[in-house]
C-alpha cells in the first residue's frame, strides 16, 4: 500500500495495488465492502498468468490482500446486509461464499449452458437475481430462491440484456436495461416477476441519453446519469459534455435532477442518502482531467476530491462507491497505462474544508 497526496486536490489517497495486472474495484452496482468495512473486494487479471487472477479482499488500513475466489468464478458480488458474497463457477453454478471464513455453499444452477451478463444480485429474502445468456442466444432474467437447486426463467427478450439489478427491499422488481454499449431509444426497464410483464422505468424522450443506473441500498429509489447528447456545444466552454444525476422513485414515476456537473459517468448513493459521488471521464471526444467527484445531495454542491489516469478501457473506469459507514470511497485510479488500481479516499479529511 502506497499513501500519496493528491497533487490537485491536496488529499490524502491510499493506492493498494500496481500493474501489469488490472485491479479493478467491484463494479458500482454492488456493494463493495465487508459489513464492517473492515475489507473491500476487487478483481484482479493477469493476463500474463492467470493462476493470479481472481476476486480478492483487501483489509483498507494495512493493504493486506488475500484471494476469496479463483478466476474460474464469475459475476462476484456482495449481499447488502449480510457478510456473504454471491459468485457463479463453472459458468452455472451459484454459491454464497460466507466472507468471514471464505467457506463456499452451493446454492443451485443456473441454466444449462448458459452464462451471466453480468454480476448477480440478491433481495433481503435472499432471492439471487440476474441477465444471462441463454445456450440457444436468447437473452432472460432468471431467479434463484432459497431452498430451490435450479433458477426459474422469469423473462425472456431478443434484446442483450445487462445490468440487472433485483431491488434490495422488493424481491419481486428486478431493475435491468437494453444493452447496446452507448445510446439507446429506450434503456431502463423493470420487471415485476409476479405479474410476469415489464414496463419502461425512465421513459426516454428524444435526444435523451440514459445510463449507468443504481439502487439505493434501501430500495426506495435509483440514481441514474442523463447526459448531454453528442454534439452538444456550450457556449463559454465549447464542446463539453454535462452529467446530470437523476434520482428516481421506485416505482419510476417521480424523478428530480440531484446534480449536474462536467462529464460526469457512473453515480453512486451513500447509504444515508446524503452524498452521492461520480467519476468525471473524457468521452464523446471531450478531454479533461479525469477523477472522483462527492456531490452533497441537499445542496447539489460538488467537489472534485480525487483525480485519477485516463481509462484504457471502459472496464478500468473509476465506478466509485461509498463503503457502508459512508466516509470512505473506494475507485479504480487508472496507472500510466490506463490499467485499473485499486485507491481509497477518507471523506473525514473533505468533510474539514467542505
Amino acid at each position: 500500500m502506497q499513501k500519496y497526496i493528491d497533487p490537485i486536490t491536496g488529499y490524502a489517497v491510499r493506492r493498494y495495488t500496481e500493474g501489469p495486472a488490472r485491479n479493478a474495484k467491484l463494479y458500482f452496482t454492488t456493494e463493495n465492502f465487508s459489513t464492517n468495512d473492515k475489507y473491500f473486494y476487487f478483481g484482479c487479471r493477469d493476463n500474463e498468468d492467470e493462476s493470479k487472477s481472481g476476486t480478492f479482499r483487501c483489509e483498507w488500513k494495512t493493504g493486506e490482500i488475500t484471494r476469496v475466489a479463483d478466476s474460474a468464478c464469475r459475476g462476484f458480488a456482495l449481499d447488502r446486509e449480510k457478510n456473504i458474497a454471491y459468485v457463479c463457477r463453472n459458468e452455472t453454478e451459484v454459491y454464497a461464499v460466507r466472507l468471514d471464513d471464505g467457506h463456499m455453499e452451493k446454492l443451485g444452477d443456473l441454466p444449462k449452458g448458459g452464462n451471466v451478463t453480468g454480476h448477480l444480485t440478491s433481495a433481503d429474502t435472499g432471492r439471487v437475481a440476474c441477465s444471462y445468456h441463454l445456450a440457444n442466444k436468447i437473452y432472460a432474467l432468471v431467479v434463484l430462491d432459497p431452498g430451490k437447486s435450479d433458477a426459474e426463467i422469469v423473462y425472456k427478450s431478443d434484446y442483450r440484456l445487462g445490468h440487472a439489478q433485483i431491488c434490495p427491499t422488493d424481491e419481486n422488481l428486478i431493475f435491468y436495461i437494453h444493452e447496446t454499449e452507448g445510446d439507446a431509444f429506450q434503456r431502463t426497464w423493470m420487471c415485476d416477476v409476479k405479474e410476469g410483464y415489464v414496463r419502461p422505468y425512465y421513459v426516454e424522450h428524444p435526444n435523451e441519453w440514459i445510463t449507468h443506473e443504481v439502487w439505493s441500498a434501501d430500495g426506495k429509489e435509483m440514481a441514474l446519469m442523463k447526459l448531454d447528447p453528442p454534439g452538444f456545444v456550450d457556449g463559454e466552454k465549447g464542446e463539453v459534455h454535462t452529467g446530470s444525476i437523476i434520482i428516481g422513485d421506485k416505482d419510476g414515476r417521480h424523478f428530480d435532477v440531484a446534480a449536474s456537473d462536467t462529464q460526469l459517468l457512473h453515480p453512486c448513493i451513500s447509504r444515508d442518502g446524503k452524498w452521492l459521488c461520480a467519476d468525471r471521464i473524457s468521452y464523446l471526444g471531450t478531454s479533461i482531467q479525469e477523477g472522483v467527484v462527492l456531490i452533497e445531495r441537499a445542496t447539489g454542491k460538488s467537489k472534485l476530491i480525487a483525480t485519477t489516469g485516463s481509462c484504457k478501457t471502459g472496464a478500468d473506469h473509476q465506478h466509485p462507491s461509498f463503503n457502508r459507514a459512508g466516509d470512505m470511497i473506494l475507485f479504480s485510479n487508472p496507472d500510466e497505462n490506463g490499467i485499473a488500481q485499486v485507491c481509497t479516499i477518507d471523506l473525514k479529511q473533505v468533510m474539514k474544508d467542505w
